[in-house]
């Protein structure tokens, strides 16, 4: 246990000082734009962010009847950037002239960005962006069962980022139920679960994610194969200040997470009271799962 609470804090520390550190360059970036390019630089957030959130809650569908079951892990969802989450079409601001449009970094694109010239020697400058091949996200999780086929799962972080950006907070709940337990002698264990999660960093992020999940798995000795079908729904809030050299203003939008679909494909081991698992999510958002966690 000690060696476990050692490696999950190191690991929640650094998912959390990844995004908090992109973070803080995100609101020198995204500031130098107003919604429509605010919304394109900043949509493949909202996609992975989305997707990660709704992953790596289960690693079996197997649901005992009765008697007391705890789980207690770490989960690491990584969502995978791919090209077509690097660049969007933006359009110039602040009256520039002439107006033009130009395939521009997203907030995962090239740390390079964009420019363009306009009239009277002057230039645009679009904001880089963080050259992300992925999103890593951690959180500790614990799933306790089971009545009549049935278990929960919570996730929990709270931390404080200090007085520029807040507390961060991740709460997440989900239920499941075991349907295989009214097959009888049915070789597969088949469970649906509902999941429901909220993430928010001061008054910056405000995040929400909902999953419905079926479940089938099936456990030879030590090893189990999974895998699932489920339809999410997720968004991001967004609230920031624009400012040029005239104007502040406060910006804020929504942005809905592409993925509505998603299938996942996994493997686990069980060592005793030991468990490592590891899946990979296929939608428009894709995501790797690896997950370290003790059992009773």
């Amino acid at each position: 246990m000690k060696l476990y609470r050692k490696v999950s804090t190191t690991l929640v520390m650094f998912a959390v000082t990844v995004n908090f550190a992109l973070a803080q360059d995100i609101s020198e970036y995204v500031s130098k734009y107003t919604s429509e390019n605010g919304k394109g630089y900043l949509q493949p957030l909202g996609d992975a962010f989305g997707a990660n959130l709704n992953s790596g809650f289960y690693h079996s569908a197997n649901i005992p009847m009765v008697g007391l079951h705890v789980d207690i892990e770490l989960v690491t969802m990584s969502a995978l950037i791919g090209d077509d989450q690097k660049a969007f079409t933006a359009t110039t601001e602040d009256l520039f002239s002439p107006a033009q449009t130009v395939e521009a970094p997203t907030i995962f694109g090239s740390s390079e960005g964009a420019s363009v010239d306009g009239t009277g020697g002057t230039s645009y400058d679009f904001p880089p962006g963080f050259n992300m091949t992925m999103l890593p996200i951690a959180a500790p999780q614990l799933t306790v069962g089971s009545l009549f086929g049935s278990d929960i799962t919570i996730r929990w972080v709270d931390l404080d980022l200090g007085e520029n950006w807040g507390r961060l907070s991740l709460t997440g709940w989900g239920i499941r139920h075991s349907i295989s337990q009214y097959i009888p002698l049915f070789p597969v264990d088949v469970a649906v679960g509902f999941y429901r999660q909220s993430f928010k960093v001061g008054d910056i992020v405000d995040a929400n994610a909902t999953f419905l999940s079926a479940q089938a798995s099936i456990t030879r000795g030590i090893f189990t194969i999974y895998g699932g079908l489920g339809t999410e729904s997720s968004n991001l809030d967004i609230a920031y200040t624009f400012e040029d050299a005239e104007i502040s203003q406060t910006v804020s939008f929504e942005l809905k997470a592409e993925n509505s679909v998603r299938m996942t494909v996994g493997f686990a081991l069980n060592a005793g009271p030991l468990m490592l698992h590891t899946d990979f999510n296929i939608a428009s958002q894709k995501v790797l799962v690896l997950g370290i966690g003790v059992g009773i």
